[in-house]
């Protein structure tokens, strides 16, 4: 029988380098994701590279909805070799900025609770040497001023994981958590192009491409015991050196690659 991956936010970004990359590995591809028509060329994409690819549009902070996509994958595959949890939203503003209380819980619903949704939905789908991926990102590891939910809400799925991987061990069940750094989505322009002057620098981040993040996740979540994969070498560095340097030291490197108002 046909191996299949579900990755959420697979229609576009970093979703959907890996939903390419795993059809090409043998695959069969189901993508959960919003929006119908992002949906559709992205399955159209991928049929085109010879991939067998199908689309469910679903809101993952929505329980009704899941349960939906649920039934839909349960009885059309069966079971979920590769579970892919990508989907998530990036604000840029202060936390004074916030206006109201549902403005936080937004972001916050998306990017953390839909994944913990998510996995809790399909978790009956998962068999035996079923590998599960949560998308976190270096934000997860450090703070910057602008990306308060984003933060908090990373930084939660990488504590979700641990607990999970720690509950999936003795099915057999391996449990990733990858950091990627900048890269080059429609996401991250948008997030840009909708920033605060104060977070825009004269001098770009450095981006890397998807398609090479993707190689990477994969790489390192080939048969690897290693729980959190840090695709980027940038993130790497931080997250070694905060860990042998003195808070102060900590600061200026994040003061060099992040602004503060």
């Amino acid at each position: 029988m046909k191996k299949v991956a579900l990755i959420t936010g697979g229609s576009s970004g970093l979703g959907f380098a890996l939903a390419e990359l795993l059809g090409k590995q043998g695959y069969s591809i189901i993508i959960l994701a919003r929006n119908q028509e992002r949906i559709n060329k992205a399955v159209a994409a991928l049929v085109g590279m010879g991939i067998s690819a199908k689309g469910i549009s679903c809101d993952i902070t929505s329980e009704e909805g899941l349960k939906k996509a649920f039934e839909q994958v349960k009885t059309e595959y069966g079971k979920i070799d590769y579970l892919v949890l990508n989907a998530g939203v990036v604000t840029t503003k202060l936390l004074s900025d916030y206006t109201n209380a549902a403005e936080m819980k937004q972001d916050l619903e998306i990017d953390l609770w839909g994944t913990i949704l998510s996995a809790h939905t399909f978790l009956p789908l998962l068999v035996s040497s079923t590998k599960v991926l949560l998308i976190s990102s270096g934000f997860g590891l450090m703070g910057a001023a602008g990306y308060s939910m984003y933060c908090a809400a990373k930084a939660g799925i990488i504590n979700f994981g641990e607990c999970l991987r720690r509950e999936l061990l003795s099915k057999g069940i391996n449990v990733y958590v990858a950091c990627p750094g900048d890269m080059d989505t429609p996401q991250f322009h948008e997030e840009i192009k909708n920033a605060p002057q104060w977070m825009k620098k004269e001098t770009p981040r450095k981006l890397m491409k998807t398609a090479d993040v993707a190689v990477k996740i994969l790489k390192q979540a080939n048969g690897s015991k290693k729980y959190l994969i840090v695709p980027s070498g940038d993130v790497n560095l931080l997250v070694i050196l905060s860990k042998i340097l003195p808070r102060k030291f900590r600061d200026s490197l994040l003061d060099g690659m992040f602004p503060k108002p």
